[in-house]
């Protein structure tokens, strides 16, 4: 079959890289694939096509350096939480014809996978009209279906015509949340696509906005890389990187960590609980925390526990090694379509205590995978971490069996692509 894959990043930097494992499975399932991206590297090989180029780019330097001397330029003030960065649903990027110009063959099937400032719901409507193909839409967080917002927090108006928008402070009811929304209608109420959730969470949201009523919706959860997040020997490892071997260690992380919407007020206040409900047991001298991610003084003064901070580290082998080298992952998100560190996390072995948001209602499962916690409940998740950190070692090791058979049945890669060709029509590999 003839593939396209359109993910807005490059597909060797962050959540490019979703796109470029799809490429890779695609490819070597026999498929004819092109992945087409947004921005423009000389090194990509020919089927990794970018619509950007150097004219557009230096075009786009220039258009920003005038944008910022002009008087009077008035910014939209949006609210953080909510992560409104679509502000520019109606704005065509490309037109349509000169994206299947680039690509080069007819597509059987279009996945979209991050599309912001690079294709619209126009685009996807001709696409549609004009190829006939298969449109799949695989959604990572709330923003195919609202009117610019990731991550909608108690808002409902999604479910149907945005508008009045806390993302924007609006009082308006037909704001550029409320235009976005009846844009996206008018072109995805004609086009037949099918949308595929990556968790049990997303995939209840979907459906219930008022954009994809009718449309067939899916769910498979995002896949891992077995041969890189897996079961190592712990006790080498942390050698290795220079942590204490027997040592209780909880690892958390996030790119952010000053976002609310990544729970770390809970986190604080559910590892002092923690603190103090240590006292006197043989978990008080034996706690160490391992910390990825950016932004940690945001919260290292806070810590109640001696750390370990490993700062940035890729997404493949180094957050895989800060898994591996841990007794249990917490995750304290409060709202999160994932995150995709559980599935990492599970695929390693490593147990995941974790509020009942986003994909930790897939995976996390008390007594077997880890603990799911009542939202936003810092003394349930703390409660979550004694059980885990005081599981016996026969006990640790069936729950290390338990995340690894849970993750292959739901997150292998092969799991994934072939819950995808079902979807596509195809019934075995090829």
């Amino acid at each position: 079959m003839n593939i396209w894959i359109i993910n807005n990043n490059n597909p060797f930097r962050a959540s490019g890289l979703v796109g470029y494992d799809f490429y890779r499975e695609f490819k070597e399932r026999g498929h004819n694939v092109r992945l087409l991206v947004n921005y423009y590297d000389k090194t990509y090989p020919p089927d990794i096509i970018s619509l950007e180029t150097p004219f557009v780019i230096e075009k786009n330097k220039l258009r920003r350096r005038i944008e910022k001397r002009l008087p009077f330029k008035r910014e939209i003030l949006t609210n953080p939480d909510y992560h409104f960065h679509e502000l520019r649903e109606m704005k065509s990027f490309y037109r349509t014809q000169k994206i299947m110009k680039k690509a080069g063959i007819r597509p059987d099937v279009i996945l979209i996978l991050f599309a912001k400032d690079f294709i619209n719901a126009r685009n996807i409507y001709q696409l549609y009209n004009k190829t006939g193909a298969k449109i799949l839409w695989l959604m990572y967080d709330m923003a195919p279906f609202t009117g610019g917002c990731h991550y909608a927090w108690d808002c409902t108006r999604y479910r149907q015509n945005c508008g009045l928008c806390p993302g924007l402070y609006s009082s308006d009811e037909f704001d550029i949340s409320y235009k976005n929304l009846a844009y996206k209608k008018h072109y995805i109420s004609k086009t037949e696509i099918e949308i595929i959730s990556a968790s049990e969470w997303q995939y209840r949201q979907a459906l219930s906005s008022s954009l994809f009523t009718g449309k067939t919706i899916h769910k498979i959860l995002l896949s891992v890389d077995p041969e890189v997040f897996k079961p190592v020997d712990r006790h080498d490892l942390r050698i290795r990187m220079g942590l204490p071997p027997n040592k209780k260690i909880i690892f958390f992380g996030s790119v952010y960590m000053g976002h609310r919407r990544k729970g770390m007020k809970y986190l604080l206040e559910s590892l002092k609980i923690l603190r103090e409900k240590s006292t006197g047991t043989s978990l008080e001298k034996n706690i160490m925390l391992l910390i990825a991610g950016r932004q940690i003084e945001s919260i290292a003064d806070s810590l109640p526990f001696p750390y370990h901070y490993l700062g940035f580290v890729d997404n493949t082998t180094g957050i895989a090694s800060a898994f591996q080298a841990a007794d249990v992952f917490l995750c304290p998100s409060i709202e999160d379509s994932g995150p995709s560190m559980i599935n990492q996390s599970l695929m390693c072995g490593t147990p995941v205590v974790a509020f009942e948001m986003g994909v930790s209602l897939d995976l996390v499962i008390n007594e077997s995978t880890g603990y799911r916690a009542k939202l936003a409940d810092s003394h349930d998740l703390s409660r979550g971490l004694i059980n885990v950190l005081s599981l016996d070692d026969v006990s640790s090791v069936k729950y290390m069996k338990n995340c690894r058979n849970l993750a292959m049945q739901l997150c292998a890669p092969e799991v994934q692509m072939r819950e995808i060709e079902k979807i596509i029509g195809i019934q075995k590999p090829l």
